[in-house]
């Protein structure tokens, strides 16, 4: 499965905080080309690993754009989460507005507060926060009933990020 190699191997470079600049510049073409053949989890481990990098590749953050505000009520809370992080971390470089409203939506129809952990609040909150975004009232909400359904887990990091 060439896809999860890809994910994998930006995943595996954001992870170490070094890289190929020459294999991530195929990675991300290879992405681009092959992008409905990921799964969401893939996708977002490969953006992931492009934004702790801080590597601009604005063709591959704006064909997932489309992607997954396509797709957005079939990815999982987490990845949602973490789609948002990944967003906010490349500086929305990439026009992601739209997207992180369409992510924040989707995240709070998703969440299966059983299952959930609070970073996924937190790193929601925080990619909201950081790029300026307001999302609907209705969504503020749910985020906000979410946290206090968690707020014992809560590190205390993670607390004072989805506060701000």
């Amino acid at each position: 499965d060439y896809v999860r190699c890809l994910s994998t191997l930006a995943w595996a470079y954001g992870r170490l905080q070094d890289f190929d600049p020459g294999l991530m510049k195929l990675i991300a073409s290879l992405a681009i080309q092959h992008l409905r053949a990921f799964k969401s989890f893939e996708l977002i481990n490969l953006l992931w690993g492009f934004a702790k990098l801080q590597l601009s590749q604005p063709q591959l953050f704006q064909a997932a754009q489309g992607h997954i505000l396509a797709n957005a009520a079939a990815f999982s809370a987490r990845c949602l989460s973490m789609a948002a992080w990944s967003y906010a971390t490349s500086r929305g470089q990439h026009g992601c507005v739209r997207l992180l409203k369409r992510v924040a939506e989707a995240f709070v129809q998703n969440i299966d507060i059983t299952q959930e952990k609070p970073v996924s609040l937190a790193n929601l909150s925080w990619a909201l926060a950081t790029s300026c975004v307001l999302p609907k009232q209705d969504v503020i909400r749910s985020i906000g009933e979410a946290a206090l359904v968690l707020i014992h887990d809560f590190k205390a990091n993670e607390l004072s990020i989805t506060l701000w």
